[in-house]
């Protein structure tokens, strides 16, 4: 790049960060002194940069062509820390092509999959969460003439009787809705049609929501004062037209996603689509087949250190889709932290420091477990991937200290012969996270983070 463009950069633009060089372990903090400045060409981005080198970026700024994160079917659902979409184009954009095969592996709310899908790529779909099917199953749907008015006046009509099996319902709902949730979501389960159906499963998980003593602002379910205030100061207006008013504006908004959706759609391709919910990433990757060389790309958003316990968060939500109580507490037990994994070799010497100066036995089994876990994940898929992984990470802090997670990632396939081509900064804009002082797993002060990093690995010849 040449210097006098460089001198000519706002110093704002900069991300003054200490560097890790991959395989060392940094004594000082060495200033970022290059900034990111894609070259178009053909539609695509090329990256003008040293390997290894960490460059500032902004993603929402890089992918125009998509509005705002949570645009179309991408704000379907209040997903916790979900993936951006610009995220995913900007990859696909930069170094893939329709036709290709794309895994995301820790799949979320399936933002991965939507994206390949917009620019013609095959995807394959993975997350312990049953909720990744469900939301990609309504995501893709092509939008449709529906009477909404005459749907919602049928559903709060419904002479159907469905309540989920839940010891706790009662300490969750307010006894005098149980009536009119036992007839809309019996008229749910009754649908034989797959379309109305899967629109109506998100309105009625948020007007039901909405009726409930949980308060959203929290980790997992919790009763809050103000939750509770909230639901008494619905119940003293006419409430049943208030859930129905409710419900038909949200569902509205579906249809007005599915068309936002599909305005994006960039290459018209019969995409094939691979979807795996409700199951163990890690074995999942245990049974990949190298020989099969089944995926160009990786592009996935790890869970974070301390921000887990996603089944937790939706566990209210797979209550009403028909979840039982064993099933559910079942998938609970799969989550980080909570799950036992094999040790692995981490290969990294970041990681050795970082595990050395955490003292406690139980962060330490945390950290331990963490990157076990979703490095043994990757470590199997990378045998099976023929191009590139993206990783999308951030930082976590144990006990006043940054980790940072994606150098430790790259140390870690640069060790297996992986070439660390770039990590690209982008700086937090609005991302949903729980707001928690304290990770209720862990006894440990969750702090937000200011920067994310897209960890970009080739591999050799």
């Amino acid at each position: 790049m040449d210097r006098n463009v460089l001198q000519r950069v706002e110093q704002t633009d900069v991300v003054k960060e200490p560097r890790f060089d991959p395989g060392t372990l940094a004594q000082v903090s060495l200033p970022l002194d290059v900034v990111y400045q894609p070259v178009r060409g053909a539609g695509r981005s090329a990256l003008v940069a040293p390997a290894g080198q960490e460059i500032a970026v902004s993603f929402r700024n890089e992918v125009p062509g998509i509005p705002s994160t949570t645009y179309g079917t991408f704000g379907l659902y209040r997903y916790p820390a979900k993936f951006i979409p610009q995220v995913v184009a900007y990859a696909i954009e930069t170094w893939g092509q329709p036709g290709q095969k794309v895994i995301d592996p820790f799949a979320g709310s399936g933002t991965t999959g939507l994206v390949a899908r917009l620019y013609g790529l095959d995807y394959e779909l993975w997350d312990l969460n049953p909720l990744l099917e469900v939301l990609h199953s309504i995501a893709v749907m092509p939008p449709k003439a529906v009477n909404v008015d005459n749907l919602v006046y049928t559903v709060m009509n419904s002479t159907h009787q469905w309540l989920p099996e839940w010891s706790n319902l009662h300490y969750w709902y307010p006894d005098v809705v149980l009536p009119l949730l036992s007839r809309v979501w019996g008229f749910y389960h009754h649908l034989e049609d797959i379309y109305v159906r899967n629109l109506l499963t998100v309105p009625l998980l948020k007007t039901t929501r909405a009726f409930s003593f949980n308060d959203p602002q929290r980790q997992k379910l919790s009763r809050s004062p103000k939750a509770i205030q909230r639901v008494k100061t619905l119940l003293q207006g006419d409430w049943e037209q208030q859930f129905a008013q409710m419900l038909l504006e949200e569902t509205v908004l579906v249809l007005r996603r599915l068309a936002e959706y599909q305005s994006l759609v960039l290459v018209r391709r019969d995409v094939q689509a691979n979807i795996i919910s409700g199951a163990d990433s890690l074995q999942l990757a245990e049974r990949c087949q190298p020989e099969r060389k089944q995926w160009d790309m990786l592009i996935t958003s790890p869970p974070y250190l301390q921000a887990q316990e996603y089944i937790r968060c939706s566990k209210m939500d797979l209550f009403w889709l028909g979840y039982t109580e064993d099933e559910i507490r079942e998938l609970a037990k799969q989550e980080l932290p909570y799950k036992k994994v094999d040790p692995i070799p981490i290969l990294s010497e970041t990681y050795a420091h970082y595990r050395q100066v955490i003292q406690e036995p139980h962060l330490r089994q945390m950290y331990d477990q963490y990157f076990y876990s979703v490095l043994g994940t990757l470590t199997h898929l990378a045998e099976c991937i023929t191009q590139r992984m993206c990783l999308f990470v951030g930082s976590a802090t144990v006990r006043g200290r940054s980790v940072p997670i994606d150098r430790i990632f790259a140390e870690h396939f640069v060790s297996l012969g992986w070439q660390h081509e770039v990590t690209l900064i982008d700086k937090i804009v609005a991302r949903v996270m729980f707001r928690s002082k304290v990770n209720p797993a862990t006894g440990i002060e969750d702090r937000r983070m200011p920067t994310e990093h897209l960890v970009v690995l080739r591999k050799k010849n």
